[in-house]
């Protein structure tokens, strides 16, 4: 079962409702574009009164000057009015006010904040100070919230923000992220030192959740600086754990030093999972460069993983390499194995 608490809308709305995400149990099956529709309901009903007591507020601190405004707002205005406040900002507005108060006011500021209706006013703070906001809510450990705010903000924001998390907030958070092409760009230009960071910082079984949290194209460039034999040792940890699919996938941005080493120790229980899992969902791709860029000692126990397939596993394969969608190597492999079992 998923963990609900991972599940980035389930968590927006325990934010909204003030519960924690257990207790929404038995929505997890609901599709995303659902919740999304059910926390703008709620959100909607539960703000409707107060939104129009704080206009007033919004309206009177746009004819306060700045510095005023700042510290009259920090002393007398709770972070959740502020919030619904700030929802009716004009964005010049917003972007003088957050360098009027303190971080720790923009950091309640931020998880009270609904950073969709409040998204002109997120993308108004200049890209430094979402920076340190970001800090603070690492710092904190508000991961969920921390997601939340990063969906609205513009690209070169959200290099300041995951710029400033350490390799522990990386994992914490990218399971909760909703992904788009600003953070594609992100994280595909992570600086060298954070990604060495990471290698150094995470163990195998981190980076194997790291692995399982991203599409193994944004995974790519951090496994690269990893040493050979912690990638066996990820590899290793996702068999363990039965991720069949995950492995397939992940098996794709790793070296053939890496990818033999991983072969190497895995067991024939775990290979007779990975081959299965290929034939179940049809990944040839994935077969042709696993049968492509082991050594030869990977590939014979491969060999003998096909071998051992269970019909379910081997038939489309079969059929596949009958229909001429295998590679070269693939269909090698699968030849080599079915003539081993005449």
């Amino acid at each position: 079962m998923t963990d609900i608490s991972h599940n980035p809308q389930l968590v927006r709305i325990a934010l909204l409702l003030g519960v924690d995400t257990s207790e929404l149990e038995g929505l997890q099956s609901v599709p995303d574009d659902d919740l999304k529709t059910l926390h703008a309901q709620i959100g909607n009903r539960l703000l409707a009164d107060k939104r129009r007591r704080f206009a007033r507020v919004a309206a009177l601190s746009q004819t306060i000057p700045g510095p005023i405004a700042g510290k009259l707002a920090e002393k007398f205005l709770p972070p959740a009015g502020a919030a619904l406040a700030a929802e009716l900002l004009e964005p010049a507005k917003a972007r003088d006010l957050v360098g009027r108060v303190s971080v720790r006011y923009l950091g309640d500021l931020a998880i009270a904040l609904d950073p969709v209706r409040a998204q002109d006013v997120v993308r108004a703070i200049p890209p430094a100070r979402v920076g340190e906001v970001a800090r603070e809510l690492f710092d904190r450990k508000e991961y969920a919230a921390m997601a939340e705010f990063v969906s609205a903000v513009e690209v070169e924001a959200l290099f300041a923000s995951l710029g400033v998390a350490t390799p522990h907030d990386l994992l914490a958070v990218v399971p909760l992220l909703a992904w788009n092409d600003n953070l594609d760009r992100v994280i595909a230009e992570l600086p060298e030192e954070q990604i060495a960071q990471i290698v150094i910082d995470l163990d195998a079984a981190e980076l194997a959740d790291l692995a399982l949290a991203v599409e193994p194209h944004r995974f790519g460039p951090i496994v690269q600086a990893v040493p050979v034999d912690t990638v066996a040792e990820i590899a290793g940890v996702l068999l363990e754990r039965s991720e069949h699919a995950a492995m397939v996938r992940f098996a794709g941005v790793i070296t053939s030093e890496m990818l033999s080493a991983a072969l190497t120790r895995a067991t024939e229980p775990q290979l007779n999972g990975l081959i299965s899992e290929v034939g179940r969902g049809h990944m040839w791709a994935e077969l042709d460069r696993l049968a492509e860029e082991v050594d030869d000692e990977s590939r014979d126990r491969l060999l003998i993983a096909v071998r051992n397939a269970p019909a379910e596993a081997l038939n489309p394969l079969r059929t596949a390499g009958r229909d001429g969608h295998l590679g070269a190597a693939a269909t090698e492999l699968l030849d080599a194995a079915l003539n081993l079992q005449l």
